[in-house]
C-alpha cells in the first residue's frame, strides 16, 4: 500500500505551479500522454512532476489502469482548486496586464508639434487605449528636456540636440524648413527664386523677419551671421500660427519648420524649401529617461509614433 510521507514545510515553502499544472492536465485529459503533449513536455517529465506534488500534499492524487487516470477522492478536490486557482490567476495576469494601459501617460512638447505632429498619434492612442489618460503639455524643448531628465513626463518630443547621458532620443520623423512670403510677394513674381538669390544685404535689409518669441532655434541667425548678412528682425510674437498670419498679412517673411505648414499655409503663402546645407532640416524624436519603466500603454504609444526617421 502507498504511503505518504510529507514533507517537512518551511514558512517561505509553497506549491509547484508547474506540478499543480502537469496534474492539472493530466487529470483533464485522464492521460499522462496527452497532458504531455498539451504542454510541451515528456510523459515521464509529467508523472514525474505530479509524483512531486503527491508527495508535498501527502497524498495520492490518481491512479493509473490500462493507461488510463483515475483520479481518488484527494484528486477529485485538488483537480476543483486547480481550476478554480488557474482561473484567478488568468484573471490576475489580465488584471496586471491591462494596469498599464490605464492611469495618465503625459508629455512634454513645443506647441508646434502638439498641434501638427500628435492630433493623428493621439486619435490612435484613444482608440488603442482608451481608458488611459493623456496629458500634453506645451513647454520649450529645453523644459521639455529637464521635465523628463527629473522623471516629472512620461515622455518629451523635441527636435535632436545634445541631450544629458541619461536620456534617449528615439528620431521619429525629419521636416525640412522653408522660407515663408505672402502670396504675390515681389520675390516671387517671377516664379519661385532659388533661397540663395535671396541671401543678400539688400534683400535681408528690404524685406525683415518675423519671428516667434523666445524662440530656442537660433539656427537661421547662425547661418546668416556666417556669410556675414543681417539678421534684421521686424516683429517678434507669440506663436508660429501667428507668424504665418502677419506674414500673410505682408509685415515680414519668415523660416518655420515644415512640420508646421498646412494645405491652407501652402495656398496662403508663397513657400520656398531650404536645404540642408542652410541649416534647413530638423528631426524631431521622442525622449525619455534610460531607466524608465514602459507600461503596455507607454510601449503603445511609442509605436504609434514610430521608430525611424521619415522625410516630410
Amino acid at each position: 500500500m502507498w504511503e505518504a510521507h510529507p514533507m517537512s514545510k518551511e514558512s517561505y515553502d509553497v506549491m509547484d505551479l508547474k506540478a499543480l499544472r502537469c496534474f492539472w492536465a493530466t487529470a483533464k485529459h485522464a492521460s499522462l500522454t496527452r497532458a504531455g503533449i498539451e504542454l510541451g513536455i515528456s510523459e515521464a517529465a509529467v508523472s514525474q512532476r505530479v509524483k512531486g506534488l503527491e508527495n508535498y500534499l501527502g497524498t495520492k492524487l490518481y491512479e493509473a489502469r490500462g493507461g488510463r487516470v483515475r483520479l481518488t477522492t484527494a484528486g477529485e478536490r485538488t483537480m476543483q482548486m486547480a481550476m478554480e486557482l488557474f482561473d484567478e490567476l488568468n484573471e490576475f495576469e489580465q488584471t496586471i496586464s491591462d494596469a498599464g494601459a490605464v492611469g495618465n501617460v503625459t508629455i512634454s512638447a513645443e506647441d508646434a508639434v502638439l498641434r501638427y505632429l500628435l492630433p493623428d498619434v493621439v486619435r490612435r492612442f484613444r482608440q488603442e487605449y482608451p481608458l488611459a489618460h493623456l496629458r500634453l503639455l506645451t513647454r520649450t524643448a529645453k523644459e521639455t528636456v529637464e521635465l523628463v531628465r527629473v522623471n516629472e513626463v512620461d515622455l518629451g518630443i523635441i527636435s535632436q540636440h545634445e541631450l544629458p547621458e541619461a536620456i534617449d532620443f528615439h528620431a521619429i520623423r525629419t521636416y525640412q524648413a522653408y522660407l515663408l512670403l505672402p502670396r504675390g510677394h515681389p520675390l516671387t513674381r517671377a516664379g519661385k527664386p532659388d533661397i540663395k538669390d535671396l541671401l543678400n544685404e539688400e534683400t535681408l535689409n528690404r524685406y525683415p523677419f518675423v519671428v516667434p518669441v523666445q524662440s530656442e532655434d537660433e539656427r537661421l541667425a547662425d547661418v546668416l551671421k556666417s556669410q556675414g548678412l543681417p539678421y534684421n528682425v521686424a516683429l517678434e510674437v507669440g506663436t508660429i500660427e501667428t507668424v504665418k498670419q502677419y506674414v500673410v498679412q505682408g509685415h515680414g517673411m519668415a523660416v518655420v519648420s515644415g512640420i508646421c505648414l498646412t494645405e491652407a499655409d501652402r495656398d496662403a503663402l508663397d513657400t520656398i524649401e531650404i536645404p540642408s546645407e542652410f541649416g534647413g532640416a530638423t528631426t524631431y524624436g521622442v525622449i525619455w529617461r534610460r531607466d524608465k519603466h514602459m507600461a503596455s500603454a507607454l510601449n503603445g504609444l511609442l509605436a504609434i509614433l514610430g521608430a525611424t526617421a521619415v522625410q516630410a
